[in-house]
């Protein structure tokens, strides 16, 4: 059968050379496959690159778990397709973009709270009063416990000069103890609460520069 086809086709010439057209356009679509299938598989083909006791490591498989430092994943002419980053980097990738979040929140809440410059700056001079308000009148509290003391100091001094030195009279030496107390107290909210003042005019001054700019971007 297939001589009596060869035969037919070689009586016809132009039939023959169609013929032999397509089976060689069928070899070449087979070759052109089959290139693409390797091409394909080697491409799919990775490697791993990662540091192990300060050697540089190649590898068909991943590192282990228990090796945290990150790692390379590359292809097979070595480009680099991912890069796993290490525990210390993920950390500080979630620290930075929770610090961008915080941020964001931050805009956010300077723009829906004050509607012009005028009124984040009246805020922080309100804010600002109320604690100089505070200061001032512990100021006061210090100025009337250290009068009051000085009056105590020299009741004692009177009754040690005619008695002897610490046989004043027990209550005086209470009463000057625990002025100087209240005293030292006072100082010491005062000093607290000027840090307080003085990070709280600072991050107002960072909010105002802030809000300019994200006024000026709206604009």
């Amino acid at each position: 059968m297939a001589e009596r086809r060869l035969t037919h086709l070689r009586s016809d010439p132009a039939r023959l050379a169609g013929h032999v057209t397509a089976l060689r356009m069928i070899g070449a679509s087979v070759a052109l496959c089959a290139s693409g299938v390797g091409a394909s598989a080697a491409l799919a083909e990775t490697v791993y690159k990662y540091e192990d006791s300060g050697r540089t490591i190649y590898g068909d498989r991943a590192p282990s778990s228990i090796q945290d430092n990150g790692h390379s994943i590359l292809n097979n002419q070595g480009v680099v397709l991912e890069q796993v980053l290490s525990r210390q980097e993920r950390r500080a990738e979630r620290k930075r973009e929770r610090a961008m979040e915080l941020s964001r929140i931050r805009d956010r809440a300077l723009l829906a709270t004050f509607t012009t410059e005028e009124d984040l700056v009246r805020t922080r001079d309100d804010r600002i009063g109320m604690i100089d308000g505070l200061i001032s009148r512990l100021d006061d509290r210090i100025r009337i416990l250290s009068e009051r003391l000085s009056v105590v100091d020299k009741r004692v001094q009177m009754q040690e000069k005619s008695m002897g030195a610490g046989k004043a009279q027990e209550t005086l030496y209470g009463e000057q103890r625990s002025i100087q107390r209240n005293i030292e107290n006072a100082w010491s909210l005062i000093d607290s609460k000027a840090a307080e003042r003085s990070e709280l005019a600072e991050k107002f001054d960072d909010d105002l520069d802030r809000y300019r700019e994200l006024r000026d971007e709206r604009s």
